[in-house]
């Protein structure tokens, strides 16, 4: 007997690519961000490096799941 799916399938992809979209752009944004830096405070540079690996840890996990 199948499974009863609630959502259909088209909508599971389009959450799929929306959780990849969100979790990674961050990590897009401060890779860009290291580039283009210009006269940073040294806490903005700390929250940048923070930012950085903490949605680098969140791809990490979301490949792992």
């Amino acid at each position: 007997m199948d499974k009863l799916e609630i959502f259909p399938k088209w909508l599971n992809i389009v959450m799929i690519i929306c959780k990849w979209f969100i979790t990674t752009m961050p990590f897009v944004i401060c890779s860009f961000m290291y580039f283009f830096q210009s006269e940073m405070s040294l806490w903005d540079n700390m929250l940048l490096t923070c930012v950085y690996l903490l949605s680098l840890s969140n791809i990490i996990n979301s490949l792992d799941n």
